[in-house]
């Protein structure tokens, strides 16, 4: 109890003395390169075979409270396990994800912010008397060379958890790899139904269904009521995709909406002319009077600016791709009245107390124009709560394995410093947290924040399958 007590006392103490830090920087380009690999021994077997989980135990962790400042964290010290990257001077983490392909308008961000963090836990002293190192995997959204990086990353480099795994056509190839080794997976940047009975993968994004649900509760309130609304759907084709749509289609047929059908768009090559031909088609014919889209800030842009050319101006709310800063900064002046994204995460502009240290981090760095992107939030809270629970795990067992990493992410809440919801993973595996993000002009602001649309949450997902 004397540590946890010490432990928030030098937490306190930091996020009061931190004015003005600033990053030297980390070695991560931009661009995902692997400079950071280091090659170690068979690192998967080792690691967390059996992927324990303790729920609701309380080995750990019993008050959760935010770690995001806590200059050195934990007292308790754990022994080298190279296997999964704990050396005697550094802890690897794993990143892979889309860093220059098609939807790395989202996943960068999330990249730059997990970046970010690492350079501040090593400019505050470390973790557990080590430095953080992340090594970073760019799969530019093949599910091909995603494999080949997953395999690299658990078995060869030796890391202790991997942070993003996007989109879902690589995590739905994964989860069964996975749920085998036991690896633990923290915040996939999308939420569909496959991912939610892996038990080592911890999903902070709010699941499609809920988005769907959110997206149409939003377009009840504009319209006046869903039983006014005529609604189309956009969407990438992938299964997060087809997801979004089948669940916009329930929740439209819940409030009494109509579904007027979807229109696809190819994720790497997509044809906005011929989609927003189509919608113009359904507008004519079915009187559509709402879109709600499914893609990256990329395509958000893509399609907003085409159906803007065409003389357009049905409003849109979509995923958490559409609360992207690209698509107001480089989009025509009417994309900010047109679209909304649901998203669970709010941008580090916030008034929050982790937004805080981010923003005096992150000033005059290579940063400091990322954080208003929520996905940057995002990434940074991936690395906040892997840091929280290696202390956790160091202070209940002693050890660093995947096992003790996955009963210590079940162990209790995680309260992220007001970057989101509080995280808890000790009964669900998904986020309770959306609201649909509306820009001001320079930032993104939740509609209304996300407990206004709490009872939108409703938790019943497996449609797809249904």
């Amino acid at each position: 109890m004397l540590k946890r007590k010490m432990h928030l006392l030098a937490l306190l103490a930091v996020f009061a003395l931190i004015a003005g830090a600033c990053s030297s920087g980390d070695d991560g380009d931009d661009g995902g390169s692997d400079d950071t690999e280091e090659t170690s021994d068979d690192g998967g077997d080792d690691g967390g075979d059996d992927a324990a989980a303790d729920d609701g135990g309380d080995d750990g962790g019993d008050d959760g409270a935010d770690d995001s400042g806590d200059e050195g964290g934990s007292t308790a010290e754990v022994p080298d396990n190279p296997d999964v990257g704990v050396e005697s001077d550094v802890i690897r983490i794993g990143w892979m994800g889309d860093a220059t392909g098609p939807t790395a308008s989202a996943q960068a961000f999330n990249l730059t912010g997990a970046e970010a963090a690492v350079a501040w836990y090593n400019e505050n002293g470390g973790v557990l008397g080590r430095q953080l190192e992340l090594v970073v995997k760019d799969d530019q959204f093949s599910a091909e060379t995603a494999t080949t990086n997953y395999a690299s990353l658990t078995q060869d480099d030796g890391i202790i958890a991997i942070v993003q795994m996007g989109g879902s056509q690589i995590s739905t190839a994964l989860m069964a790899n996975v749920e085998e080794d036991g690896v633990p997976v923290i915040s996939l940047p999308q939420t569909i139904d496959i991912q939610l009975d892996v038990p080592s993968a911890y999903n902070n994004i709010a699941h499609y269904g809920d988005e769907a649900r959110v997206a149409v509760a939003y377009v009840g309130e504009q319209l006046g009521s869903v039983e006014d609304a005529v609604m189309a759907v956009v969407q990438l084709e992938l299964p997060s995709g087809d997801e979004w749509d089948v669940y916009i289609q329930d929740a439209l047929e819940q409030g009494g909406g109509t579904y007027a059908g979807r229109v696809l768009l190819n994720p790497g090559s997509p044809d906005y002319a011929g989609a927003v031909t189509q919608i113009q088609e359904l507008i004519n014919n079915d009187g559509v009077n709402y879109l709600a889209i499914h893609g990256a800030p990329s395509h958000g842009l893509g399609f907003v600016t085409e159906m803007v050319a065409n003389g357009i101006d049905t409003p849109i709310v979509g995923i958490h791709g559409m609360a992207g800063g690209a698509i107001y900064q480089e989009g025509p002046p009417e994309a900010a009245d047109l679209i909304r994204g649901v998203h669970s995460f709010l941008p580090a502009t916030s008034d929050c107390e982790t937004c805080e240290v981010i923003r005096e981090f992150v000033a005059g760095t290579e940063w400091e124009d990322d954080i208003i992107e929520l996905n940057f939030s995002d990434g940074w809270q991936d690395i906040m709560i892997t840091v929280q629970a290696m202390e956790r795990a160091a202070e209940a067992d002693g050890e660093l394995t995947w096992e003790t990493m996955n009963t210590a992410l079940k162990s209790a809440p995680f309260d992220t410093g007001g970057l989101t919801c509080e995280v808890d993973w000790t009964t669900s595996q998904h986020s309770p947290c959306a609201a649909p993000f509306e820009w001001t002009g320079d930032s993104l602001v939740a509609v209304g924040g996300f407990d206004a649309y709490s009872d939108a949450i409703v938790e019943e997902y497996g449609l797809l399958e249904s």
